[in-house]
């Protein structure tokens, strides 16, 4: 009577051993996203660097406090004014400077300059593992920092996709503490301004991505999820909700978010534009992740449009009086 006990506890053993291996594969291919650069650009019809869009770029490298610098293009915008912004594009998890060369056509008119970077483990950085949003953005404030020498007493717009977006948000937090923090040591004490912030498809923690993507490639979300996302705190990459960085942000916040996103939850959007002091959500009718233009483009459009309108005139007036 004792043998299918015994084959029951065997069975069950080995069903929990590979649930957790699941979830520990799922929290190791987090770190290791897909690399997707020249070749993805060419085999998926995009363009292959900026001058296929007939603008000028240099190939640059910019600061990051880590190990690796952070490969990134420096664009020419067709803005005149003197104190016209500086753009700093960041891309999602698994994507890079490729990805953002699509989102910044808007842009062009308004930026003096458009950086564009590849950001840890993405792209052709030369690092081996992502921070997943918890460690770049200090990466992020250097680059700003590394530019900022560069061009002095330039304002920036922070603009990310996914879990750029987060970052980004993260980022302008970082360089107004450093501002105003004389014993802040991890940042050079040069005055940055951030005139905004603009997230595509932001999510509010990990808890919202990584169970959809598990979705998306047919695999059960439980429990490799939750295994996953202990992991992940584990080794100290778990992110704390968005909206409480959003609720610390100085600068205009834009978010931009489709209704029906499947990695991406409206209701993050709704809580992250919300929680900050001056937050704008737009909410377009799209069903995926990626390319939120294609949801209403004239919508889209307008909605940019006016953001931009509004914070560059806002950081025109801010320098002049200070001049």
């Amino acid at each position: 009577m004792a043998q299918p006990w015994g084959l029951f506890i065997l069975f069950a053993l080995v069903l929990a051993l590979l649930c957790v291996w699941g979830g520990v594969l799922t929290a190791l291919q987090a770190f290791k996203p897909p690399r997707k650069y020249f070749a993805w650009a060419l085999a998926t019809g995009r363009p292959k660097d900026p001058s296929d869009l007939g603008l000028t770029f240099q190939e640059i490298t910019c600061a990051s406090g880590q190990q690796h610098p952070l490969p990134a293009w420096r664009i020419s915008g067709r803005a005149i004014h003197a104190n016209a912004p500086i753009l700093v594009m960041l891309h999602g998890w698994g994507r890079s400077r490729w990805d953002s060369l699509t989102r910044i056509e808007p842009f062009q008119t308004v930026c003096s300059e458009i950086v564009l970077i590849d950001l840890p483990a993405h792209g052709e950085h030369a690092g081996a593992r992502s921070g997943l949003g918890v460690s770049e953005p200090e990466c992020v404030a250097h680059a700003l920092q590394d530019i900022a020498h560069q061009f002095p007493n330039r304002p920036f717009i922070l603009a990310g996709h996914s879990m750029g977006a987060g970052i980004a948000i993260r980022a302008a937090n970082l360089l107004d503490q450093a501002a105003t923090d004389f014993k802040h040591n991890a940042l050079d004490k040069e005055r940055i301004s951030i005139a905004g912030v603009i997230a595509f498809a932001a999510y509010s923690t990990l808890r919202s991505p990584i169970p959809a993507r598990l979705a998306m490639q047919k695999l059960p979300t439980w429990p490799f999820a939750p295994i996953a996302l202990l992991m992940l705190r584990i080794f100290g990459r778990m992110d704390r909700p968005l909206e409480l960085d959003a609720r610390q942000l100085r600068s205009p916040l834009l978010v931009i978010a489709g209704d029906s996103d499947p990695i991406s939850p409206l209701v993050d959007a709704r809580k992250i534009a919300a929680a900050a002091p001056q937050g704008t959500l737009l909410t377009l009718p799209y069903q995926r992740h990626d390319d939120l233009r294609l949801g209403d483009d004239e919508k889209f459009d307008r909605a940019l449009r006016e953001f931009l309108k509004s914070i560059t005139a806002s950081s025109v007036a801010t320098h002049e009086s200070l001049s």
